[in-house]
């Protein structure tokens, strides 16, 4: 599970997804382990669809990294490496076009660089919350065995009080616990 944040990031950058998240989400195929100290799947699919029409099949049984699928090809990109349908869209001297993403070859140096300049890092604190909700959901959808309509600009769930409060429950393994005044 932890991956779902991390390539999620990516696909949420490449789609300028950034500061939203899905409009729906469902937990689909998963199995546990029996296991006293691991709590998360070990097989898992997480479908999200995006108010721009967007959609994305986060999996255990896909390989790690993000694939985007186009009408003219595919691109998929994983940590160090960059494949593509057209190759020609890999060359050097091929221009993708006016957009261009934040670069960056390592992101503990872009953090300090940024803590310097005050500049946003290439991974926000937001950015990252925004990429691991759907995890979140996915959770709760599985808990409940139904899709969840979420509302990213409130960041709540929509029509489902059940849901809702089961996002917001807060269970800590002894001796960690919340103190009174932040629960």
């Amino acid at each position: 599970m932890d991956w779902i944040g991390h390539h999620n990031d990516i696909a949420h950058w490449g789609l300028g997804l950034d500061n939203s998240g899905p409009k729906r989400v469902e937990a689909v195929d998963w199995a546990y382990i029996e296991s006293d100290i691991y709590d998360t799947p070990r097989d898992f699919t997480i479908l999200c669809e995006y108010a721009d029409g967007h959609e994305t099949h986060i999996s255990s049984a896909n390989p790690i990294g993000v694939k985007w699928i186009g009408d003219d090809g595919w691109i998929y990109a994983r940590r160090g490496a960059v494949e593509a349908s057209d190759d020609h869209w890999l060359a050097d001297d091929f221009s993708a076009g006016d957009v261009k993403l934040y670069h960056s070859e390592n992101h503990t140096r872009n953090f300090l660089d940024c803590m310097r300049s005050r500049k946003p890092c290439v991974a926000p604190a937001e950015t990252g919350h925004r990429s691991i909700t759907p995890g979140h959901l996915a959770f709760v959808s599985h808990e409940l065995g139904r899709a969840l309509d979420w509302d990213p600009e409130t960041q709540t769930i929509k029509n489902d009080e059940d849901a809702q409060t089961l996002l917001m429950h807060h269970e800590y393994r002894a001796p960690w616990s919340l103190p009174t005044e932040l629960a």
